[in-house]
């Protein structure tokens, strides 16, 4: 066998096993809990308990609607429900959830997550929002926060 043909299958190894034990392809949550700064741009990600957390928001046009994906490989996600999540402003205001609307997956569910209030007043004028999700895996809490305006 060609020694570079081997070479390239040694290390293409590593990679495919890694993705296949979850490790993290995207930015995840520092200990404290909050995004990592290096998530940019509209999605955010959380890894930890098991549980990848992906919230993608489409920015103040969307109002308080996000995309939320869930992955794990050892627990049943169809029970969880994040009508316990918060969104916050700068302002110190706040927002609950909705139901989610996520079909069932068993360890894959993705759906919107919406929060009911007044969105425009909300968003108008704000610098910064976060959206906080409780008990998702054994991660107390989680949460990501988006720039919005200066």
């Amino acid at each position: 066998m060609n020694m570079h043909v081997l070479r390239t299958a040694l290390l293409a190894i590593p990679l495919a096993v890694a993705s296949c034990t979850g490790t993290p392809v995207t930015p995840t949550l520092a200990p404290s809990g909050v995004a990592n700064p290096a998530s940019v741009g509209m999605t955010k990600s959380s890894e930890g308990g098991q549980v990848t957390v992906e919230a993608t928001w489409g920015g103040p046009a969307v109002g308080a609607t996000f995309d939320i994906r869930l992955d794990t490989h050892s627990v049943d996600l169809d029970a969880l429900d994040l009508a316990a999540a918060v969104l916050r402003n700068d302002r110190g205001e706040t927002l609950t959830a909705r139901p989610w609307a996520a079909a069932k997956g068993g360890h894959h569910r993705e759906g919107a997550l919406t929060f009911g209030g007044d969105t425009p007043r909300f968003l108008a004028g704000a610098r910064w929002i976060e959206l906080n999700l409780v008990g998702v895996g054994t991660v107390p809490e989680r949460t990501f926060r988006w720039t919005i305006g200066s």
